[in-house]
Parts: structure tokens; sequence; C-alpha cells
């Protein structure tokens, strides 16, 4: 018989993972290739182009509730120039020295490309169920 994590064990474990410490969300180019094996070096991001930047969040702007864990929406907006590359979806990771992936998202449509004044809107959600 399996083991079950009940819904309190799910929510504790979101705590830990995204209230206890500072956690990094970033954008990946990435045209295929992630699963649940992939590591940090699979991830691509796009260069500082356009004014790209990974963001940091902190405990305080993550909620969980109901096996939930949830922040404001976070906007990266093409500066000065285009992204360099489409993106294809979105990442949460560790900020340790050698990074973790702790969560990763590909976009539900076609790849998106964020050209000059453009806003790539992340609506943050992580479910365990």
């Amino acid at each position: 018989m399996a083991g079950v994590t009940p819904n309190e064990g799910e929510d504790f474990a979101l705590e830990k993972i995204y209230e206890t410490e500072n956690v990094v969300l970033g954008l990946f180019t990435n045209t295929s290739g992630l699963s649940e094996t992939s590591v940090w070096a699979n991830i691509t991001q796009p260069t500082a182009a356009g004014g790209y930047a990974e963001k940091t969040l902190t405990p305080a702007d993550w909620t969980v509730a109901s096996q939930n864990a949830s922040t404001a929406a976070q906007d990266f907006v093409a500066t000065g120039a285009a992204f360099s590359a489409a993106i294809y979806g979105y990442y949460i990771r560790t900020t340790d020295v050698t990074p973790r992936i702790l969560h990763f998202e590909v976009n539900a449509s076609a790849p998106i490309t964020v050209a000059d004044g453009d806003t790539y809107r992340v609506n943050l959600s992580n479910t365990l169920d």
C-alpha cells in the first residue's frame, strides 16, 4: 500500500518551502526537455537584454492554504529592447550556491515573445494534491 500525505502535511511542506526562506522567480526559454527529473542546469534563461532579471520573493510574499502556495502576480517588463528569446514558461528556484528547481510551469499556449514595452505576467500558484 502506498503512503498518504494528508492535507495538513501538504500545507506544512509548502510552508517550509515558501514561508521560511527567500526563493527566486525567473523565466526560461527552453523549447523542450523539462520534466520531473530536470535540474537547474537544464534551465535556459533569457539574457539581460530588455532589462530581464530574476525576482527574489520573500517568505512574507506567500500565502499557504488548502494545499496551495500563492503570491501576487509578478510582472517582467521588457525595457529598451525585447527579451533575447521567446519565453516558454517560468520557474521558482532556491537561492543556494547550486540552485535547485522547486517548481516550473510551461506556457499553456505557444511561446511568448516579449517585445520592448511588453509585460510578461506570472500568476504564481503551486498546488500539492
